[in-house]
């Protein structure tokens, strides 16, 4: 199929009209999602897409279009609107396509599960109901789960542009997640767990399930602690969601448009002497990995912060065009409906060395944050400002000792940065909101407001 859409795509360029830049972006998903409650198959869907996204750059205006129709006189009409879109375009000289490549990208092992293909629904449907069923059993205190999902697509993407840039690649994701309610008394707490895997083999259904529980179980008799500032511990899953409001900061394109805290601040010092902030499309097994971005440009390995200090931000063509760099092949779309713009393809923090066990011995007394709340109202990556509820564990030497819920903890997002002492060797990667990578964080101290 990839040589197809490959073939598709050359076809869009070849009615491209002298003197026009044309970039033809041609998808195929297969994507698949069911929902459990209760034991019983509540929502159940599945799609298969297939379309283009044609660009037309034509003395610096840039015209955009896409569709479904793939046959000859579809793409006829396609191409055509896209250049009487171009035509109507603000002229903007950054505006251009990717350069041809000097030597075809590498491929990126561990984008596909080969065996997923044999998997149908009913194996699909089957592990959503042993997820909700060994969810409700892992624990009796757990009384419902609110919903049990597994998800899955495998994709097929193709690029060719007039600047020479052709290629073609399909990889396949499969995620699943089990939220508990778990109840003792008068209270009642939920507990939140995913699995990320390229295919369905590589996911365990009552490993999320008991971890789901057990993060529901664990916080039943939460109460708040005395407002204090004290050392603040992330987990993996709020580590990439705190992440994941920095990653709106770190494109040139935010910063262009004044939306980045980080703005003006290349070559600075903006986080702790020992972290690097590394974003990476070619991680084997993440799931931002690809060989080349939504324009053509073969993807890389970015230290946006080394050893503390502001190095990069992340571009795509015309962003970098804009500061007279070259894209750093962080171009990305929501699919071919969308034109491209930079984003994060696997971004996360290199451990500093110590496993999960040593980064909260060495905590001591601190707030183990295992959720938060608020984060799209609390969290501004434009003013820095980071105000969030949460839910964790209460540590005394590194160890839990009581749960916590309804405080507050709050820092501005470069004092926190500037304050991680410590990241674990514990990365996982969140299927959720881009592709971030969360591992447990100490952070020297934060304010915790609560009784």
């Amino acid at each position: 199929m990839s040589d197809e859409l490959l073939s598709l795509a050359r076809r869009i360029v070849d009615r491209a009209r002298g003197g026009e830049g044309l970039e033809a972006f041609v998808t195929h998903e297969k994507s698949f999602s069911v929902k459990v409650y209760n034991g019983e198959v509540e929502t159940l869907s599945s799609s298969e897409p297939r379309g283009a996204g044609v660009r037309i750059l034509d003395g610096g205006r840039a015209g955009f279009a896409y569709t479904t129709d793939l046959s000859d006189k579809g793409l006829d009409t396609i191409v055509e609107i896209a250049r009487t879109n171009a035509q109507h375009a603000t002229p903007d000289e950054a505006v251009g396509l990717a350069e041809a490549w000097q030597r075809r990208p590498k491929d990126v092992p561990d984008l596909l599960d080969k065996g997923q293909d044999s998997v149908g629904p009913e194996s699909k449907v089957e592990f959503a109901v042993t997820l909700d069923e060994a969810t409700r059993k892992s624990d009796a205190r757990v009384r419902a789960v609110e919903e049990s999902v597994y998800a899955d697509s495998d994709g097929e993407v193709a690029i060719a542009t007039t600047r020479g840039i052709e290629g073609a690649y399909r990889s396949t994701d499969a995620w699943c997640y089990s939220l508990a309610i778990a109840t003792e008394g008068d209270d009642t707490e939920v507990g939140f767990e995913f699995g990320l895997a390229r295919g369905l083999a590589g996911l365990d259904a009552e490993a999320v399930a008991q971890r789901s529980a057990a993060r529901a179980v664990a916080v039943l008799g939460a109460t708040k602690v005395p407002s204090a500032r004290m050392p603040v511990v992330f987990d993996p899953y709020t580590a990439g969601q705190f992440l994941g409001v920095l990653a709106q900061a770190l494109t040139g394109e935010a910063v262009q448009k004044g939306r980045s805290l980080f703005a003006g601040r290349i070559g600075q010092a903006v986080a702790g002497a020992g972290l690097t902030l590394v974003d990476d499309g070619r991680v084997p097994g993440a799931p931002g990995s690809a060989p080349w971005d939504a324009e053509g440009v073969p993807t890389q390995r970015t230290e946006v912060i080394r050893r503390g200090v502001l190095e990069s931000f992340l571009f795509d063509v015309t962003s970098a065009r804009r500061e007279g760099r070259s894209s750093t092949g962080n171009a990305a779309r929501s699919g071919f409906k969308s034109p491209p713009g930079p984003a994060p393809t696997n971004l996360a923090f290199d451990s500093t060395g110590e496993t999960r066990d040593q980064v909260l011995a060495r905590a001591g007394r601190a707030l183990l944050v295992q959720d938060f709340h608020g984060v799209h109202s609390g969290a501004n990556p434009v003013s820095g400002d980071f105000s969030v509820g949460a839910t964790g564990m209460l540590l005394e030497e590194g160890a839990p000792v009581r749960p916590v819920k309804e405080v507050t903890i709050a820092a501005p997002m470069l004092e926190i940065l500037a304050g991680i002492v410590a990241i674990a060797d514990d990365r996982r990667w969140l299927p959720f909101g881009g592709s971030l990578g969360g591992a447990t964080t100490l952070i020297a101290e934060m304010t915790v407001a609560g009784e």
